[in-house]
């Protein structure tokens, strides 16, 4: 008798699945249907960065992902020790630097010229894709507020002291993630999310310079920014 019931059993369990994880689901599915709808392509307007002090916005209060509030480092001093390296060296060895991004593979890849400088996993664009090609960091933040994303597929996003910000192209940049532990897995709108510690590291090595005491930097042709390959 109670074989009977199992095809029902089944079907129940997957419509509470289902339901408790709509959002989730929808999201997936319109991404592999590439019909997400959602309009963000990039976490900011250049306009929006060049004006960007790179100040740690202290009163801020709430982030949120995925139409979700989250929990966040609400102080400058959590994220000193949330991005703290022990040990953590800037090697210069006088070779060209640069930055491998394999969308293929989910990770970033760190050289001085043929010597591997640092490799770690990294997220790239589930909803919007994040651009092939190769670029050069024009603009350094240390902290920076996004925001985009669509309320009615649940991708909205708001994240204020978003840290290390590598703009390679436009409003694409190579930045930490303090809102997901997903790493290995596209989960961005066309930037390149990395862990916290990882991409403290790398915002130090990479171009352009910024100078001590200051939170943002252009690069120029006496500050130049590191060549970025993303393929």
């Amino acid at each position: 008798m109670w074989h009977r019931l199992i095809p029902l059993l089944l079907l129940i369990a997957v419509i509470i699945f289902v339901a408790f994880n709509f959002q989730s689901v929808r999201r997936t599915i319109v991404y592999k249907l590439n019909i997400s709808g959602d309009p963000t392509t990039s976490c900011c307007d250049e306009d929006m960065i060049a004006k960007s002090d790179g100040k740690f916005e202290e009163n801020a209060d709430m982030a949120i992902f995925n139409s979700q509030v989250i929990d966040y480092p609400k102080t400058s001093l959590a994220y000193a020790n949330s991005q703290a390296v022990l040990g953590a060296t800037t090697s210069d060895t006088g070779a060209e630097k640069w930055i491998e991004v394999s969308l293929d593979e989910q990770k970033l890849r760190a050289w001085e010229g043929n010597k591997l400088f640092m490799e770690f996993p990294i997220s790239s664009g589930l909803w919007a894709p994040t651009p092939k090609g190769t670029f050069n960091i024009w603009h350094k933040t240390r902290n920076q507020k996004m925001t985009g994303g669509s309320k009615e597929l649940g991708t909205y996003y708001s994240l204020p002291n978003v840290p290390n910000n590598m703009f390679f192209y436009k409003g694409y940049a190579i930045h930490g993630a303090y809102w997901h532990n997903n790493f290995g897995h596209p989960m961005s709108h066309g930037c390149v999310n990395s862990p916290l510690a990882s991409i403290a590291q790398l915002f130090e090595w990479a171009g352009p310079v910024v100078p001590a005491g200051e939170n943002t930097a252009h690069a120029s042709a006496d500050n130049p920014g590191t060549k970025v390959v993303v393929r």
